[in-house]
């Protein structure tokens, strides 16, 4: 399937780059939707389900404790879903917290095939402002969800009080570029599948970069978690991240994996103290632990 669709896509970036352009863009925002696993189930069947309105479609939503207790707000990565940040809820309930998760459109659940930054970006928004936090809270990411969290509160009016990035992203123009030498788009079709792009998001995409969006955020602290052997994002988007954000630190892991981390006791531990007011960890200890 990927042979004949490079043909197709190479065939017609020759003879008709702008459409070509137009059903690469469709492509690059597919998501493949796998199915929930058995710990991510759990999360299901322990939390509350609501639902929000969004003009696409209503967004699956779930919380877990009390909502008198302070907020941590838990987005997945791409091809993924919110029980995937099931390891993470479970012990922030334990510690007192009340936890919020969602959704992405094209995942979990959802009915969508497709999806992209500008609409991810809407749910984000549309869910803080359905629960409406009247005080900073929290907020942790996986992934992918830590260029949704960048970009959404950057446009937002809410006050965060601890970021929490497990891996992230850093300039968009590197996937583009990716899908670009994966499916063996022409220049010119490339060009237009940028300029699709653009026209979106209302920005070029070079300028798409979660290490220059800090200046936009309000938030108090910021904690990166990254294998430095990561196969899914290289561990220098968080070195880049860490360099420009102010009050951030940076925690390397060692071959715990992209998506074990989330599962993982000492990564989800390290989480726990870092969103603890009165704790500072010495990130260089943890870890030489986590690695060891």
């Amino acid at each position: 399937m990927i042979r004949l669709t490079r043909f197709y896509i190479k065939v017609l970036s020759a003879i008709a780059p702008s459409t070509a352009g137009s059903h690469a863009f469709e492509l690059f925002q597919r998501t493949n939707k796998k199915g929930i696993r058995n710990n991510e189930k759990r999360f299901y069947n322990m939390s509350r389900h609501f639902k929000v309105a969004h003009h696409l479609e209503e967004i699956d939503c779930y919380e877990m404790g009390s909502p008198d207790n302070p907020m941590v707000l838990l987005v997945h990565g791409w091809d993924s879903n919110a029980g995937s940040m099931g390891g993470i809820a479970f012990e922030l309930v334990e510690q007192g917290y009340f936890v919020v998760a969602f959704n992405l459109p094209g995942h979990g659940f959802s009915k969508q095939k497709k999806t992209n930054i500008k609409i991810c970006k809407e749910y984000f928004l549309a869910v803080t402002e359905k629960i409406y936090p009247d005080k900073p809270f929290s907020v942790i990411s996986h992934s992918f969800g830590s260029a949704v969290t960048s970009f959404a509160l950057a446009d937002s009016r809410f006050e965060v009080d601890k970021l929490v990035f497990l891996t992230n992203p850093n300039k968009f123009s590197v996937f583009f570029e990716e899908f670009r030498d994966f499916i063996q788009l022409g220049e010119k079709a490339f060009a237009a599948t940028v300029q699709k792009a653009e026209n979106l998001i209302k920005m070029p995409i070079n300028e798409m970069n979660i290490q220059d969006v800090s200046q936009n955020i309000k938030y108090n602290r910021l904690l990166l978690i990254h294998d430095k052997v990561d196969k899914i994002l290289p561990y220098k988007n968080s070195i880049a991240v860490q360099e420009k954000w102010e009050d951030s630190e940076l925690l390397t892991i060692d071959k715990i994996g992209h998506y074990r981390m989330l599962w993982n006791e000492h990564v989800i531990n390290t989480i726990v103290k870092f969103l603890k007011p009165t704790k500072v960890i010495n990130l260089k200890t943890m870890g030489d632990r986590i690695a060891s």
